[in-house]
């Protein structure tokens, strides 16, 4: 069967699928259009409900045609992409779509990928044999949840929906095809199958059998045992007390890899090296703090190397003949035990995985007396200790800790076996590890975190004692974090357009108080005060911001606003004529009726206005002292209570002024860089969210965060933040530099320091 055919039969099945699932959304679509066109608060948005309906009814046939046609162009899209250019390709959205569509198809990626994790994993796997190369993964390949995030991103494009419809759509297909799309995925997968494709794809350890092994299971001669044996005291006098041998750029495979590298460490080979030689320095010192335990579990090493074989033991206090584990027993024991079950390698938890290995070894091997070599129990102590690093550190989102559960037995194979993981900085295994910290700092609280999981899953099913699994995990993982950052940038930059947008018509709206304030100068009516700050602020904002100060029509306004406010002085007033009042009276029901006021309303405040007109030109004598009883004005009135009450619910940093502390932070937060991450602690058990600085301005002193993901921004005064600051209400995040492997060493340095003391 060949490929062309193998995909058209794929592409069947998954045309079946996601049109029965997109019929299913559609329809539950037009239900809740038609449910809220009917409780509608307004002629308005029952007629809008209402269009959308109707355009939903009209278009789905062409939704699914459109589809359909994108369905049957992919693979040969992807093939001629993927053969075109060495350069990483993928299926993404359209860069101009609207936010809540890009959301809601994120929100549908994940979701699927999430549910379906297992068969696109193999899924992936044929493809790229089909294929012919390895450039094929869930980022471009057919069928995947990122194919149908870009096959709904390139189909609303010419679908005229209004956008609430499209999110509408999409979230009910998340909701459906999240249930049945395994299915879909089985059934593609068993056209590989039924076309002897990878029929079995499941994760096998391979065992590599260096000298060591050949020497257990076979019979050598003398001269390959001396030879090994002479091999074996010269690794010795290197790893003596755990001292880890470093190894130069020039180095060859065999030489400066482990013996159960494998065929991954070639690839590992190729890389650019980062050796760290004041890494290398502190482990040393580590492990010449890490005594052997007493009792039964490591005796002192006595010209024994890890390459030497069981034979050569010690007697214990019993009589037992103590012998040591071989490296490559002791890699198939851990081997084994990750298969059966997994492991928690905190400090704790080493001492029973140090029992499981004993049991293990003996099961396998027949050594009734199995111990561990220094290297290997310092090596399993120390990574016991910077697991509890990550385990203690608030700034860590606890979800992440499945993720390195996942990976604990292959990180811990490595570590004893390659001591290019302490030495290295570039080692794909020690990368993947500290990419793991990092993401869940910089996606704390995010479901991003419970994602990255399938990546340390993934590295773990498929680790065979080589660092080709934490390779292609790293690459992937990698590739994966920048779309999201990417994302979550637009969706950001997005929020901050619009704060400053806002920012600009609240500068807009203090310049024209500030005029308004010249204007009503000696107005003793409280109701043409009213109008004016009410009415004339806003529309001469607007003026402002499209016109300028210089136009026609500010000018025209502004002279309006001025009739008006001499209406509410005695004195002005008698110098007004009558064409002049007549003016500027049909200009204020002019500009109430564009910025949207009621008929009520207008009718209301030319009633007034005609009423305060015969209050002023009343004689002094005939004057009543009390003011004239006036119509309501809702609009007005409301207004008028909204800012009473805004005046008296005063914030803190209005009541008084900062302290010099606080006063210190807030100029620290105008010249942070934007990004910084902060936990803001939401209740009385000290919950926090994380929240990043996108935006700071100095003259509104206005300050905007969003979430990690670029969405649920969140405004604030700077006077404000700094005192929540000062408090501790709001605390700053400081990402350690320099690696936090690294700097986790440092910590169990001092420690143990502490404790030799």
């Amino acid at each position: 069967m060949n490929r062309n055919q193998i995909l058209n039969e794929c592409i069947v099945i998954f045309d079946r699928h996601l049109q029965a699932n997109l019929k299913t959304a559609m329809n539950l679509t037009l239900k809740k259009l038609f449910r809220l066109a009917e409780t509608a608060t307004s002629n308005q948005d029952e007629q809008s409900l209402f269009t959308q309906y109707r355009q939903l009814k009209n278009g789905a046939k062409n939704l699914s045609s459109t589809m359909r046609t994108k369905i049957k162009s992919m693979p040969e899209f992807i093939s001629a992409e993927v053969n075109k250019s060495d350069n990483k390709m993928s299926l993404s959205l359209v860069e101009d779509e609207e936010l809540s569509i890009s959301l809601s198809l994120t929100q549908l990626d994940s979701t699927l990928e999430v549910v379906s994790h297992a068969e696109l994993y193999t899924l992936e796997k044929r493809m790229n044999v089909i294929f012919g190369n390895e450039k094929i993964d869930k980022t471009n390949m057919p069928f995947s949840p990122a194919s149908i995030v870009w096959l709904f991103s390139h189909a609303f494009k010419t679908i005229a929906f209004e956008v609430q419809v499209k999110t509408m759509i999409i979230d009910f297909l998340t909701k459906e095809f999240s249930r049945n799309v395994n299915e879909a995925y089985h059934e593609i997968n068993q056209v590989f199958i039924d076309a002897g494709i990878l029929p079995n794809l499941q994760p096998e350890v391979a065992v590599s059998r260096n000298k060591n092994s050949l020497q257990k299971h076979k019979n050598s001669s003398e001269t390959d045992q001396a030879a090994e044996t002479a091999g074996g005291l010269e690794s010795s006098s290197q790893a003596e007390g755990g001292q880890l041998p470093m190894s130069s750029p020039g180095v060859t495979s065999a030489e400066s890899q482990a013996p159960n590298s494998g065929q991954g460490a070639a690839d590992y080979q190729s890389q650019a090296r980062q050796y760290d030689p004041q890494t290398k320095q502190l482990v040393e010192s580590i492990f010449d703090l890490l005594s052997p335990p007493r009792g039964s579990a490591v005796q002192p090493d006595q010209g024994y190397a890890g390459g030497q074989t069981q034979t050569d033991g010690l007697k214990g206090g019993g009589g037992q003949q103590y012998q040591k584990i071989a490296d490559t027993d002791f890699d198939q024991a851990l081997a084994q035990i990750s298969q059966e079950s997994g492991v928690v390698a905190t400090s704790k938890n080493i001492h029973n995985l140090k029992e499981m290995l004993a049991d293990q070894v003996k099961n396998n091997t027949g050594n009734y007396y199995p111990e561990l070599s220094p290297k290997q129990d310092k090596t399993l102590d120390l990574m016991g200790m910077v697991y509890d690093e990550i385990e203690k550190d608030e700034s860590i989102d606890s979800h992440i800790r499945s993720s390195f559960n996942a990976i604990n037995l292959p990180l811990l194979r490595i570590a004893v076996n390659d001591e290019n993981f302490f030495i290295d900085a570039a080692h794909p295994a020690r990368k993947f590890m500290e990419l793991l910290v990092d993401s869940s700092q910089r996606w704390h609280g995010t479901n991003v975190i419970k994602k990255i999981h399938q990546y340390s899953d993934s590295a773990a099913k498929t680790f065979d004692g080589s660092t080709q699994s934490f390779v292609g995990a790293l690459k992937e993982l990698t590739q994966y974090l920048e779309v999201t950052e990417n994302r979550a940038k637009k969706a950001e930059q997005k929020w901050v357009s619009a704060a400053q947008g806002k920012e600009k018509m609240e500068l807009t709206k203090i310049e024209v108080e500030a005029h308004l304030d010249e204007i009503l100068e000696g107005c003793d009516i409280k109701f043409i005060r009213d109008i004016i700050q009410h009415v004339w602020k806003d529309s001469l904002t607007l003026t402002l911001l499209r016109e300028g100060k210089n136009s026609e029509q500010w000018d025209k306004k502004t002279q309006s606003a001025r009739i008006i406010s001499q209406i509410g002085n005695k004195n002005e007033f008698m110098k007004l004529s009558g064409p002049e009042k007549l003016a500027a009276m049909h200009h204020l029901d002019q500009t109430m009726d564009e910025l949207g006021f009621s008929k009520r309303d207008r009718i209301s405040t030319k009633d007034n206005i005609h009423t305060c007109l015969g209050w002023q030109e009343s004689d002094e004598e005939e004057k009543k002292e009390e003011k004239p009883k006036l119509k309501k004005v809702l609009s007005i009135d409301e207004a008028v209570k909204t800012q009473e009450i805004e005046s008296a619910n005063k914030k803190i940093e209005e009541i008084r002024e900062l302290k010099d502390e606080e006063k210190l932070i807030m100029e620290q937060v105008i010249n942070m860089p934007y990004g910084s991450l902060f936990d803001f602690v939401i209740n009385q058990q000290n919950e926090t969210l994380r929240r990043k600085l996108s935006w700071v301005s100095t003259m509104s002193e206005t300050v905007l965060f969003v979430d990690l993901v670029g969405r649920h921004p969140h405004k604030m005064k700077l006077p404000r933040l700094a005192i929540d600051i000062h408090r501790k209400n709001i605390i700053r995040v400081e990402l350690q530099k320099g690696g936090y492997f690294r700097n986790a060493l440092n910590n169990i340095m001092n420690r143990l320091k502490k404790i030799a003391a």
